[in-house]
């Protein structure tokens, strides 16, 4: 048995008919003003961008010059203090003197206590002169004490390429006896001081009397209470200390009589000057010529010394 087919009663779906010219030109007139509001809607975030980009810029040169100012007055001054600092502490005349009070401190802390110990009156601490008791009319010409360093006494007396034992040994300004006693260590004939300072000169004479006797190669030791230039220096062969005990005028005296004793009878004389202040007049007498120091002590003098060394010897 057939079947028939059966009809729907939906009525058939029709496709969209295009748009009419009217729909058209709506739809255009749209588009338009949305366009016209995105162009102006772009004017307005370029002006602002624009605006806000004068005043970043106006912003930054303002802060550029204010940190510009700042920098001038701040900043710069600044600069300039620490280039200076840097400047004098690099400066030759600076760092020679830092140095030497380096050199002043490891001698009075390590290597000069071991000889310290064995005086009875200390002789490690400067005594100005405005205190002391002058004997003579030459104050204006004398120095305050300053005690030489233990090893610089013994690098230089150790430069003496001669037979100590025929040698007396005089200290020119001896204080409290220090370089007499360190010259006591060392086979001299004799060891002699001058002092015009009577409290420095009391403090040798008992630093001599309690000195060890066990450590004296010369047991022959005396220091002197008077005026430098008072005194003719010894008529045997001599070592004449000096470490800057007065003036130079008063100097050039004491010098002047050594050249007077040397022209009467030539004879093996040496001057060792510590903290030299006029060793053109030892270099114009005609009577000494300045030597080096032997190698070893130079080296030691030079690394070490706080103070500079003149070492001379006679012509004869």
């Amino acid at each position: 048995m057939s079947v028939a087919p059966q009809r729907s009663d939906k009525p058939e779906q029709k496709q969209p008919a295009a748009p009419s010219g009217q729909r058209a030109t709506v739809i255009a007139t749209s588009a338009l003003r949305i366009a016209e509001r995105i162009a102006k809607l772009a004017d307005e975030t370029a002006h602002q961008t624009k605006t806000v980009t004068a005043s970043a810029v106006a912003a930054g040169k303002e802060g550029l010059a204010r940190a510009v100012e700042i920098g001038r007055e701040n900043v710069l001054p600044e600069l300039e203090r620490a280039s200076a600092k840097i400047k004098e502490h690099t400066r030759r005349d600076r760092l020679e003197r830092d140095y030497r009070t380096y050199l002043l401190k490891l001698h009075e802390r390590v290597l000069d206590p071991a000889i310290e110990s064995l005086f009875f009156k200390p002789t490690k601490d400067p005594v100005p002169l405005s205190g002391l008791t002058i004997r003579g009319n030459h104050r204006e010409h004398g120095h305050g004490y300053r005690p030489s360093p233990c090893r610089l006494v013994e690098w230089t007396i150790g430069a003496i390429d001669y037979d100590l034992s025929r040698l007396t040994f005089v200290d020119h300004g001896a204080g409290k006896g220090r370089v007499l006693l360190l010259a006591s260590q060392f086979p001299f004939h004799a060891v002699g001081g001058v002092e015009f300072a009577e409290e420095l000169h009391d403090d040798a004479t008992m630093n001599i009397a309690q000195f060890p006797r066990s450590r004296m190669k010369c047991r022959n030791v005396e220091c002197v209470l008077d005026d430098a230039s008072a005194l003719g220096p010894p008529e045997g062969e001599t070592v004449h200390y000096f470490f800057d005990p007065f003036s130079r005028e008063m100097f050039a005296e004491v010098l002047n009589n050594i050249v007077v004793s040397y022209r009467k009878k030539p004879r093996r004389l040496y001057l060792i000057l510590v903290d030299p202040v006029a060793t053109e007049l030892v270099d114009q007498s005609g009577v000494f010529q300045r030597h080096a120091l032997p190698q070893i002590e130079r080296l030691k003098v030079k690394a070490l010394s706080p103070y500079e060394v003149a070492f001379y010897r006679s012509l004869a």
